[in-house]
This record gives C-alpha cells, structure tokens and sequence, in this order.
C-alpha cells in the first residue's frame, strides 16, 4: 500500500513523501481495518508536521500524517463480528486515527461511524472533526450563558467549515450571531449563504462594523480561531462577564494579546475547547448525540462540507501547497482508488 511519511519536522512541501509499504496486519480485537477512500487535509495536520506539538523532541521513526478520513470496512476484529452498525464492505467514517494518510488504516471500533448510503466520500471525510468541533463550540457557549432572545454569538474565521457550521447551527437554535471574516470576498460569500451579519476585517473600521452590526444585543460569546493581536480586540467587544472560546490558533507563533487587568475587572472568561477532549472527557451518550447530529448536518446540508481541490496521494506536495493558498474556499482532500 501507499503511505504519506515524513522522517523529519518542516515545512509539508518539503518533508512529505509517498512511499510503498507492506499492508497492515490483520485488526486485533475490537479493531477495524479500513480501506481509505478520502481523506481531509487539517490545519492540525501541518502543524504537526512541522513539530509544533513535539515540544522540541526530533522524531525517533518514520510518521505518517491524519487523524480522520472515510472509507470501507475489510475486516474486523475478534469481537465485532455481531456489530449492528460494522460490516465488512460497509462504508465508514473515522477519528481518531493516526496514519490516516495511507490507503489503510487500523482503528478502534468505538472510532469508527457508519455512512449513510447517501452522504458521499468527500463529505463523509468531514464528518466528525468539523461538525463535532461546532457541536463542542455552541455547547461551551451554553455553558457560557448564551441564550436566545438579546444575546449574540460572535465568530471569527466564520467562512471556514468549522465557522459555517457552527452558523447553521446557531441558527437552527434561535441564537443571535455575527461573522467576521478576514476578507471582502469571503464576506459576500458568507452573505450569500446565510442571513446573519457578515464583517470583513479587510475593512479598517471593521470593529466600528461589528458594533454597528450587534445594536443593542450584549455579546455574550466570542468563538475564536485565530488568537494573537486580534485577541485583546475581540475582549473589547465582550459584555462584562463574556467569554471568549479559543478554537485553534491560526495566527501561529503570535502570543495571544490579552490584559490580565481587563479580564479580572471586567470578569471575562478564555476557554479553550478541542475535539481531542471530546474524546476524553464527553460522557458516551452525549458523544453518540454529537455523531448523530454531525450525520445529520451531511445529509441535510451537504454544501456546508466545500471541497476546494481533491488530490490524489501520490499529489500530497501540492495538496499540502494549495491547502495553504490565500482565499482558499472549501477543504483540500487525499484520495485513493478504491480499485
């Protein structure tokens, strides 16, 4: 079978190769062995190429990126054989998985989701990371006091999919909520597709544009992936007791600009969530309402999954090129013949 591996940290287009390796083992107990049809690429994904979660350690092996993808299902672990929701053949998702960049892939069955006949490998590939980090998202504003009514969500990197489906969200709950978006085009689009106001921080009056949009209604949450300078920016929007919900950090190696003075005065919250806690801390029950809602959202609203470009992976240097180009609208996918 085919790998993505890199041997070093660096930069994706430079350390990346495709290589021929022997297929995996028969799955162990409980485990399943997928062949992968598609897979996405994450921004988590290149960070961790370049060793941003090695904490300065060097490799000791050989690594194969991903963590999520979609495919089918040939074989199954002693134990799963009764598995209402597992056949062999049967089309699934997957996360976590480590070395989901390869045409096969062994994970744990609690890992593995089922397709839906109708939900196609490229939006079945995005199941579970995105729509689930949007469930997480809404939830911790809840939590957080958000209600319908007066307040507003505000989010920031609102076009991306995370951000388009926590909108859908949002609005499919009654919750009040505001976009802002890093440039002019990306708002029109955004406008087109949701009737929430758009702001585009392209604008240099953008905060003005936000206050502007929000009237009256107190923002009570702030979801942000971003962080850096645009960090004490977004606490000054926050209503006495807000909170700002950190989601990733897209503004790499820039500190997050926050004044301790700002937020014990005025007693405003920085909470961040991540998938990888889902994992661990979200009682089984409310996972399972999670996944059923993220398959929900893929078969109601389809285009909320955008494709950019699809690339085979043998093409991982260029994938992981156009990943990162400016404007970029949808996620980048490796795919696999299934042949």
């Amino acid at each position: 079978m085919r790998s993505v591996v890199h041997e070093a940290f660096g930069e994706p287009s430079d350390v990346l190769e495709v290589r021929d390796v022997p297929d995996l083992r028969s799955p162990g107990p409980g485990e399943v062995l997928i062949r992968v049809s598609t897979r996405p690429v994450h921004p988590g994904d290149l960070a961790g190429v370049r060793g941003r979660y090695a904490g300065g350690h060097q490799l000791a092996e050989a690594a194969t990126p991903g963590l999520e993808g979609a495919g089918t299902i040939e074989a199954l672990g002693a134990g799963l054989a009764t598995h209402a929701d597992l056949a062999v053949g049967g089309r699934v998702a997957f996360f976590p998985a480590p070395g989901a960049w390869a045409d096969q892939v062994i994970v744990p069955s609690q890992y593995v989701v089922s397709v839906p006949g109708t939900v196609p490998d490229a939006v079945a590939s995005q199941l579970l990371i995105k729509p689930i980090t949007a469930v997480m998202l809404l939830r911790a504003a809840e939590e957080a006091g958000l209600r319908s009514g007066n307040g507003v969500l505000l989010h920031t990197a609102a076009g991306s999919g995370v951000g388009r489906l926590l909108t859908a969200l949002a609005t499919s709950r009654g919750y009040g909520s505001v976009s802002v978006v890093r440039s002019a085009a990306g708002a029109a689009a955004l406008r087109q597709e949701f009737d929430v106001p758009v702001v585009s921080t392209e604008e240099s009056d953008w905060v003005a544009r936000v206050r502007t949009a929000v009237g009256e209604r107190p923002v009570q949450v702030i979801c942000d992936p971003i962080g850096g300078a645009m960090s004490a920016l977004l606490t000054d929007l926050l209503v006495d007791g807000g909170s700002l919900l950190a989601y990733g950090g897209l503004a790499e190696g820039e500190p997050m600009a926050l004044d301790a003075m700002t937020l014990t005065s005025r007693a405003l919250t920085v909470r961040g969530v991540t998938i990888g806690r889902w994992l661990t801390e979200t009682p089984a029950a409310v996972r399972e309402q999670d996944i059923a809602e993220a398959t929900q959202l893929a078969l109601e609203r389809p285009e909320l999954f955008g494709v950019a470009a699809q690339y085979d992976l043998a093409e991982v240097k260029d994938a992981v090129r156009y990943m990162e180009r400016p404007g970029k609208a949808g996620t980048v996918l490796l795919t696999s013949s299934q042949a």
